[in-house]
């Protein structure tokens, strides 16, 4: 049965390293198409409006009750009892054959592990708000501002940091800034947790039960998980327009007591894990959007290719996917007077390839050859959503 897992886990790596790989694509093999210009109605230009919204990320708390020591020695010392020898002082802790835990070494390590709370408690907030950060500067379509730069906002307004825990200061600190959104959010829980699941219980339920049940993944040793909830905040009207919480989960080895950098950086990993998992909905918040400069041909007919003019100085990257859209105007049947837009997604899908500039990239527009004939110079495109945590990271790897 490990081996069995050994292979499962082993194809779904292969399968995951193999997704998303570029196309290679050469414009001069393709033929440039003759002049074919879409007409945008007058109440349909407004689409085209990109504003680059300014994002400060700001004020994440920690509301963790993270309790490292007392966790430990009860998964250790449960573990030592359940395979201690008979009534002999000898035991086997996870990852440590013969080892016993006294009291002295139980006092010593009440003291380490103390000392490791207030660390991650000082910490743990701030790496998540460089985590979101990241992802926001990574994603692109949003002037994202950096802790340094909120930071001389707050000394100028005589603001203190710790003091900024309500919404409404939060809004109000955003508009001394010019800033449309505010995210924000917590660390709500941090959870070490010894897992032991053998080849016993795989061979008792099964590969496909074991999967359904969550028993493949939590892997035997340390599995840390780490809670985020996340929220964007209007800074005009100050209204919640997003919030989610989100998991992530790193498995940090089966060393009987983890040191601190094991620690500190499972706790980050499993948040930066977590973060991936709001990636879908940040990247609709904060969507990149253009237009199509040219499109080409293949010799044959049976592919077809455009130039865009966004690029990857705006955040988009090689191998993402895009859609287009064409529009109609629409006359109220009751007043002619009145007009709206109606904008429809075209039924191809759109893909970066390789050739891919700061300002521009060419992408492979891919469908049924009646669908790809429809796309036009001059349609506008927009970047499909991103996705979140893949399967290996889900399993904690």
């Amino acid at each position: 049965m490990r081996k069995r897992f050994s292979l499962f886990l082993t194809a779904a790596f292969f399968v995951v390293a193999c997704v998303g790989a570029p196309i290679k694509y050469d414009p001069s093999s393709f033929v440039t198409d003759p002049p074919d210009k879409e007409r945008i109605p007058r109440s349909c230009k407004s689409a085209y409006e990109s504003v680059i919204p300014r994002v400060a990320v700001v004020n994440f708390t920690n509301n963790t009750t993270f309790d490292y020591a007392k966790m430990v020695q009860t998964s250790v010392q449960g573990q030592s009892q359940r395979t201690a020898v008979g009534g002999a002082a000898v035991g086997v802790v996870p990852g440590a054959a013969g080892v016993v835990w006294g009291a002295r070494e139980q006092r010593k390590f009440q003291r380490d592990s103390q000392r490791i709370e207030r660390q991650i408690n000082a910490k743990l907030s701030e790496s998540v708000e460089d985590g979101v950060m990241n992802e926001l500067v990574t994603m692109g379509g949003s002037k994202v501002y950096t802790r340094n730069e909120m930071k001389k906002i707050l000394e100028e307004q005589q603001f203190q940091r710790s003091g900024l825990v309500e919404d409404s200061q939060l809004v109000r600190l955003g508009k001394l800034a010019g800033i449309k959104f505010m995210v924000t959010g917590s660390v709500n829980n941090v959870n070490l947790v010894w897992k032991d699941f053998g080849s016993s219980q795989l061979g008792q339920y099964g590969l496909g039960a074991a999967i359904a049940g969550g028993i493949i993944g939590t892997q035997e040793g340390w599995n840390i998980s780490t809670d985020i909830a996340l929220r964007i905040l209007d800074v005009e009207t100050g209204e919640i327009l997003f919030s989610k919480i989100v998991s992530g989960k790193e498995i940090i080895g089966k060393t009987p007591y983890p040191n601190y950098d094991a620690l500190i950086g499972g706790v980050k990993k499993a948040a930066a894990k977590a973060l991936e998992d709001v990636r879908p909905e940040l990247s609709k918040w904060f969507t990149l959007k253009g237009y199509i400069f040219q499109t080409r041909t293949s010799p044959d007919g049976s592919e077809r290719s455009a130039l865009i003019n966004i690029g990857d100085k705006m955040g988009l990257k090689a191998g993402q996917k895009l859609v287009a859209y064409t529009f109609q105007e629409i006359t109220d049947p009751f007043d002619e007077s009145k007009k709206s837009c109606d904008i429809q997604k075209l039924p191809v899908e759109i893909e970066v390839t390789d050739q891919l500039q700061a300002d521009k990239a060419w992408v492979i527009i891919k469908g049924d050859k009646k669908a790809i004939t429809r796309v036009k110079v001059g349609q506008l495109v927009e970047r499909m959503a991103l996705e979140g945590q893949g399967f290996m990271k889900k399993l904690g790897y």
